[in-house]
């Protein structure tokens, strides 16, 4: 067994094939940060039989590894390699196939080292995990379609027969068609620097619908149906203060200004920071939420101490759909939609609403003025008109 030395603890690493093909197992993967680093490999699965994190075997990623455990000391394992066992895929109701951690479709070494270019060029330009994880999932999609052509030498024409495929089998939504797009001309521009890649005519027709909101009293009998006090807090201070559903899971403590009657929110979407409401019913029920878990530098906290995930949220408001039987198609997004069209029928002026929501321009806000009846209020928090 020989070591890469380095100071911090000792992470072991394994051979390990899955259908043949071989690929490096490693373990063990505990705290939240080495589960943050680990994750930012493109293509890493964890098996829980061997409760081991592993990814393919090959100089890229290999490489990438190192720098991301560069702190860590690194024994390699010579023995005999872990034999890795992948689950079929089912699919999904969308038409699309849904592939469990251990399962997904294997990339030749040219292409992966294409995935950890394009993942490493989003990272130095500081584009946020959600937007690199998004990214590398739809390149590397695109990727599988063309596994036998060089990634260098796809057109135009390859991405719009790749574009049709998607349409017509899986009736992609406009946003993802919009996503695969920015994903792939982000590689040939950014990483390729082929200047100026044209694909605008592939773009979609912009989608002319409106936004899904819950009224006054929907919003009020959903957070009355949410008996855990977290759970509780976590929806009414995405209602009370219109935030994104990233925005809330990375709130630190030191974000709520308490005095000001404020929350800095910090690198949101565009990584633009802007102030948002604190109500003063938010502000007691984070100091009930706080007596009782006392998180200690999240606003929101999971089980080990680090941030909730938004997956948890999802679930969360989720079953509180289903208790308060407003509408079934509703997301956590609907509550930040809801705090804008709340505050503009009570008289709120569009640029303050805004400034609030952190929207670059005013003609993203003024959807809300097509769904709503504007009256002249006092500018307050909406959760303030609830009984909760």
């Amino acid at each position: 067994m020989t070591s890469f030395t380095q100071q911090n603890s000792t992470l072991i690493i394994s051979p390990a094939t899955v259908n043949g093909q071989q690929y490096i197992a490693v373990s063990p993967i505990k705290s939240t940060q080495e589960q943050d680093l680990i994750r930012q490999l493109p293509e890493r699965y964890w098996n829980p039989k061997h409760k081991c994190w592993y990814f393919p075997k090959n100089k890229a990623y290999w490489t990438h590894f190192k720098q991301l455990f560069a702190q860590y000391t690194l024994q390699i394992n010579q023995g005999k390699p872990i034999q890795i066992d992948h689950p079929k895929y089912s699919k999904s109701s969308s038409g699309n196939k849904e592939y469990s951690k251990q399962e997904k479709p294997e990339l030749n070494e040219e292409q992966q080292i294409a995935l950890v270019s394009l993942e490493a060029q989003l990272r130095i330009r500081r584009y946020s995990s959600e937007t690199i994880k998004t990214y590398c999932s739809s390149f590397k999609a695109f990727l599988n379609y063309y596994k036998g052509t060089p990634t260098d030498q796809l057109n135009e024409g390859d991405i719009k027969v790749y574009l049709l495929h998607l349409i017509n089998q899986n009736n992609i939504s406009i946003s993802l068609q919009n996503t695969i797009i920015n994903s792939i001309k982000f590689y040939y521009e950014k990483v390729l620097l082929r200047e100026r890649f044209f694909i605008k005519d592939l773009r979609p027709k912009r989608s002319s619908t409106l936004p899904d909101i819950l009224s006054e009293s929907e919003v009020e009998r959903l957070l009355n149906c949410t008996s855990n006090i977290k759970h509780k807090a976590i929806l009414s201070l995405i209602y009370a203060a219109g935030l994104r559903l990233s925005e809330v899971v990375n709130l630190r403590k030191a974000d709520l200004l308490m005095d000001q009657r404020k929350i800095h929110v910090k690198a949101g979407k565009g990584k633009k920071d802007r102030m948002t409401l604190l109500s003063e019913k938010i502000i007691l029920r984070i100091m009930e939420y706080n007596d009782i878990y006392k998180p200690k530098y999240w606003v929101f906290e999971g089980q080990d101490g680090g941030k909730y995930s938004p997956r948890s949220v999802q679930l969360i408001f989720r079953k509180a759909v289903d208790l308060s039987k407003v509408n079934p198609y509703a997301t956590v997004h609907t509550l930040r939609h809801s705090f804008a069209t709340h505050l503009l029928e009570r008289g709120t002026d569009l640029r303050v609403i805004q400034h609030l929501l952190g929207h670059g321009s005013v003609k993203t806000t003024e959807i809300y003025t097509h769904i709503t009846d504007v009256s002249k209020a006092k500018i307050i928090s909406p959760i303030d008109h609830l009984n909760i």
